[in-house]
């Protein structure tokens, strides 16, 4: 877990002192929607040889064309189809950014992406790794983040990854992994010190508040340049609606928090934003948009009820 966290500070201390050094070195750049790929033939974020290949001979390797796809069609279902309101539309980004920029270099990660706009090239960035595989869903994954970043200034791993993990499975086949939501306080302080794992927790709650039979009904635009086929493998996810609406919701709660404790609301530090102090009003954002569905499921109500003995026990005052 330590490792972990070194590992992803050390990648915000990249997105923050680095960026101008390195993006020197991609000197070519692709566009496609609302996406500007950067990425460089030679020098030291060169792409690999095998990521090279332009078999379609219209001067781009085919490599970057893939990721613009998958981008594309990323942006196309989750903020067109699905609603979720694109990181460049929201009040923490609109003013500073009118692309979003994708880097392609050397790293020891498949991605990252940065909560911090580079106000020069007036965009948001992340950072993908020059060697991912043709079927990787981490330009989709990484994209969710962004989306994340523009709704609220919590960047709890639980969450973030948590949901990251689940919005996979709009492009992948199946809905995910469930467990039953938390039934007593250890389980949702367990839950809240997870990272990936957390995904079961999302996919359980979008599982249990889904209006659509898990179906979406959306025309795939953007193929795999490798595989030829679509990116969304089957027309199936569970809980878009709620995880849109604790997004919402997010915006709300983290505004109380930046008042609790005197944060600049955009300017949270690092620290700030994964803060444990977090988890309480991440909480009351998940029980309001589970009240709103004045659903019966008892699984449901039972967590709504237990939520509330949590934020008693932190001291919280959902009020």
């Amino acid at each position: 877990m330590k490792k972990i966290k070194i590992l992803f500070f050390s990648l915000f201390i990249q997105f923050t002192l680095h960026a101008s050094e390195y993006l020197k070195t991609l000197t070519n750049v692709y566009k496609q929607d609302e996406f500007r790929i950067y990425y460089a033939l030679e020098g030291e974020n060169a792409l690999p040889i095998n990521n090279k290949v332009d078999e379609n001979h219209n001067g781009v390797p085919d490599y970057v064309e893939n990721i613009a796809n998958q981008l594309s069609e990323a942006s196309k279902l989750l903020t067109g189809h699905f609603g979720f309101i694109h990181p460049l539309n929201q009040p923490r980004f609109k003013p500073f950014a009118n692309n979003v920029d994708i880097h392609l270099i050397s790293m020891k990660v498949n991605g990252a992406a940065s909560d911090t706009v580079d106000k020069e090239n007036k965009s948001i960035v992340i950072k993908l790794s020059v060697n991912l595989i043709p079927n990787t869903l981490t330009p989709l994954h990484e994209f969710f983040h962004s989306i994340q970043y523009g709704y609220s200034m919590f960047n709890n791993r639980w969450s973030m990854e948590g949901q990251s993990r689940w919005v996979e499975y709009a492009f992948r086949k199946g809905t995910g992994n469930y467990v039953p939501l938390p039934k007593n306080i250890a389980e949702i302080e367990n839950l809240t010190h997870t990272i990936y794992e957390s995904s079961t927790f999302w996919e359980r709650l979008a599982y249990l508040t889904d209006k659509h039979q898990g179906v979406f009904d959306y025309k795939s635009k953007y193929k795999n340049i490798f595989t030829g086929e679509y990116w969304i493998a089957d027309d199936r996810l569970y809980g878009y609606e709620i995880i849109k609406s604790v997004l919402k919701n997010y915006q709300i709660y983290d505004k109380k928090v930046s008042e609790k404790y005197h944060y600049e609301r955009y300017g949270w530090s690092e620290q700030e934003q994964k803060s444990d102090n977090n988890n309480p009003y991440i909480m009351i954002a998940i029980q309001k948009s589970l009240k709103e569905l004045n659903s019966t499921n008892e699984e449901i109500n039972n967590f709504i009820h237990l939520i509330d003995i949590y934020l008693n026990e932190k001291g919280v005052n959902n009020g």
